[in-house]
């Protein structure tokens, strides 16, 4: 080991041993095909990266974040939450492919690419990631797709072990750790089922000092009731059971997938949300709500309001950025007012009252109790997503350039999954550069072109609150 080597370990991004019960409750949501899970990021580069050092960069972040080697082991009775364990019969060989484009090169291909291969269906008997290297860009450029099972990380997990894998030079680095392959020590289901019947057991203490807490809280019981009454009423409203009705333009569901990608300098969110003292994120969802209006206009439906979700992320510093630390909020999109400038506004009231919620995390709460339900039961509670007209995030991008295998990155658009929703819209900022990937069933989006215009339109009118014609504006990606 040089003296220059940092210590020959791997990155503390994935090192719990089972999944956490929402997690698992993704895993399982599988069982329905039309709430598989797979989240992809796109990544372009501006030159095709030297192909040896890819695979050998990939050998080495499996082995910085060995969960990438492991699989997921199930009880027998395929309930509570799942092991993850080496896989010992990892090979890189089937995880990392290479492909070219033969069509016309562009980057429409280069989407339908995409959205076929985020389609296909992880093997749930492997490490669940694949990745793609894509050649045959225009200008001699090249990108990468990478797709995983939600179950891994949420969005900004997924942002914290890119920025610890990816390279900060064109060069290779010396001195980087080199982790040693870790063991395959692979349990049984049965050791599942004795670990999951162990946490049961060690929750009892927990549940006493509930119910302790309960006791105590007869010594004030005015306060105790309108504690207990206010969460009661946060339920239905973060649960969607009160969202307004969906979209009849929107209804339509399948489990056909369709992406479209747009950038949009981040310096014109910036001054927008200067311009309305909202937040970037409060003027992005002005943004998409602001095209689906004029989508809905277009088409002569017009609504008041449809139903939003947006992920709260209640992450701590503490936590590894492995697995899903997300909450849900639930907004009324206000796609009947005109205004972009009240429209902001509203959605700025909306989302702080989203996040003030007192059962705001009611699902991470729940999550133990749900993750011994089946795959199939879960998907009954598939309506609380379905009902979902639009899911958007927005997730801080690596404020710094990066590079793969020689190749600089010089975009990143992520593509959410649908879990019954209509529309998953997914926001990262790269290089100053808000990369919006959107991800949408072809079933509902049924006019793609003029969904995309009616976009750029939406985030025309935001961007236009600033009042400076010099800032630049949004494109769409062809």
């Amino acid at each position: 080991m040089t003296s220059e080597r940092r210590e020959d370990k791997p990155l503390d991004w994935a090192a719990d041993p089972y999944m956490s019960p929402v997690d698992a409750v993704m895993w399982r949501g599988d069982a329905d095909r039309r709430l598989r899970s797979t989240i992809g990021m796109l990544e372009l580069y501006d030159c095709p990266p030297d192909w040896d050092r890819l695979v050998a960069a990939h050998d080495w972040g499996t082995r910085m974040a060995p969960r990438f080697r492991q699989r997921v082991i199930e009880s027998p009775l395929q309930t509570g939450t799942p092991s993850w364990a080496v896989d010992p019969d990892f090979d890189l060989h089937y995880h990392l492919r290479r492909i070219r484009l033969g069509g016309d090169n562009s980057f429409t291909e280069l989407l339908r690419t995409c959205e076929q291969l985020a389609m296909t269906p992880l093997d749930p008997a492997r490490p669940p990631w694949e990745g793609y290297l894509i050649e045959g860009l225009p200008d001699g450029k090249a990108a990468y797709f990478v797709k995983a099972h939600h179950a891994l990380t949420d969005g900004l997990g997924a942002i914290i072990g890119l920025a610890q894998l990816h390279s900060t030079s064109r060069d290779p680095i010396p001195g980087k750790p080199q982790p040693p392959v870790p063991e395959a020590i692979e349990p049984s289901s049965l050791d599942v089922l004795r670990r999951q019947l162990g946490e049961e057991v060690r929750r009892v203490p927990a549940l006493a000092g509930m119910a302790l807490d309960g006791a105590l809280a007869l010594t004030s019981p005015k306060k105790a009731l309108a504690k207990v009454l206010r969460y009661g009423r946060s339920v239905p409203r973060v649960a969607g059971l009160i969202s307004p009705p969906g979209s009849p333009l929107l209804a339509g569901r399948s489990v056909s997938w369709r992406f479209a990608a747009f950038e949009v300098p981040f310096e014109s969110l910036k001054a927008a949300a200067t311009a309305t003292r909202a937040s970037i994120n409060d003027v992005y969802l002005g943004g998409l709500i602001g095209g689906l209006r004029r989508y809905h206009q277009r088409l002569d439906v017009m609504v008041e309001a449809i139903p939003v979700a947006i992920p709260i992320s209640v992450r701590s510093d503490d936590d590894r950025a492995s697995g899903n630390r997300i909450a849900v909020g639930r907004l009324a999109g206000p796609i009947g007012i005109d205004d972009p400038f009240e429209r902001v506004l509203t959605i700025r009231e909306q989302v702080r009252a989203a996040r003030a919620e007192p059962a705001v995390d009611v699902f991470n709460t729940a999550g133990p109790v749900l993750a011994w339900l089946p795959g199939q039961v879960l998907a009954q509670f598939s309506g609380a997503t379905a009902m979902n007209d639009l899911q958007a995030s927005n997730v801080p991008g690596i404020p710094w350039e990066t590079y793969v295998a020689g190749a600089k990155v010089e975009r990143m658009f992520p593509f959410g999954p649908l879990p019954g929703c209509a529309i998953m819209a997914t926001m990262i900022t790269h290089n100053s550069v808000a990369c919006l990937g959107v991800n949408f069933d072809a079933a509902a989006v049924t006019h793609p072109e003029l969904f995309a215009e009616c976009l750029i339109e939406g985030f025309d009118e935001v961007i236009d609150l600033a009042e400076d014609d010099s800032l630049p504006r949004m494109i769409q990606l062809t």
